[in-house]
């Protein structure tokens, strides 16, 4: 039979099992963010060669000869940042839940006409400096995808004068408004971590929670719907600009631009309500009864 290990052995097996993780973790992170430059890259890569093939032709080069690179640069801009997009974040989730804690099956999973909360996780949270860093790396990302579009709608140049052929504006906004969705996402998660410890400083924010702790474990804790919703809110008001599109420009006409601005403004204002609602719900978190740096599993 094996011997069993003493308490010391028992600890330092555990430490070693921890450190082993950390290093996996931030190899996970290093991946994460390697494919989320390389989904950028895609897409900035993908509009300089659409536009270098838009000169070309205007310089007189046969379409047909373009063509095959224009269909490159195309699914280059697509599908695949999506696909390496998913796989970025498949890496970045678990790998910084495993670099700044641990990620294991509960002692206690809770009981109902579903098994819940089989897997379950205690993390570090993110310092205020990188978590509001890293949100501004979002923020002007974002503003590069979506502001370059909306900077040719509006005065009329570049990349509005592209031809419907090379037109790549609409991949640059639908990826930007996923990036200003994870963008607003993350500053309701720093709003929500600044409410949650100044709730732990007034000494409110207990294992006891609040009024309303069952729906607020559930909204806030298990699901994190506070987040869901914010970020949401971020899409709709980064899709709203796609109202402008062929709407604004020297030669539209008030009719136009007032249908296009109606559009806009009530897009956008649904999506700020939204953002709304989830601050409202991130500030409740404490009544979940549960720490900032935890989570677990649906299932």
């Amino acid at each position: 039979m094996p011997q069993e290990l003493t308490d010391e052995e028992q600890q330092a097996r555990r430490a070693k099992v921890a450190a082993s993780n950390r290093t996996f973790g931030r190899v996970l992170s290093v991946v994460g963010v390697i494919l989320s430059t390389v989904t950028l890259m895609l897409l900035v890569g993908g509009g300089i060669v659409m536009s270098a093939l838009d000169r070309a032709q205007t310089a007189g080069a046969n379409r047909s000869d373009l063509e095959p690179i224009a269909g490159v640069a195309g699914t280059a801009m697509t599908a695949a940042p999506g696909v390496v997009l998913l796989f970025a974040m498949c890496a970045l989730i678990p790998g910084e839940q495993l670099r700044r804690g641990w990620i294991g099956p509960s002692a206690k999973p809770q009981k109902g006409i579903l098994p819940s909360a089989s897997m379950v996780s205690q993390f570090r949270i993110l310092g205020f400096g990188w978590h509001f860093g890293w949100a501004l790396v979002g923020l002007a990302i974002s503003a590069v995808l979506i502001g370059i579009p909306l900077s040719g709608w509006l005065g009329g140049g570049w990349p509005s004068t592209l031809r419907t052929t090379y037109d790549f504006t609409g991949f640059w906004v639908i990826y930007g408004a996923l990036a200003f969705a994870i963008t607003i996402a993350s500053f309701v998660s720093l709003a929500k971590k600044a409410w949650y410890l100044s709730a732990l400083r007034r000494g409110v924010a207990t294992p006891a929670g609040g009024s309303g702790k069952a729906f607020w474990r559930w909204l806030d804790y298990r699901w994190r719907f506070d987040l869901w919703i914010g970020g949401i809110g971020g899409l709709l008001i980064a899709l709203s600009v796609t109202f402008l599109a062929g709407a604004v420009g020297p030669s539209v006409t008030s009719a136009e631009l007032a249908i296009a601005l109606r559009s806009f403004l009530l897009l956008a204002a649904a999506g700020a309500l939204l953002v709304v609602l989830a601050l409202v719900a991130a500030a409740q978190f404490w009544r979940a009864g549960e720490t900032l740096g935890s989570g677990e599993s649906f299932a």
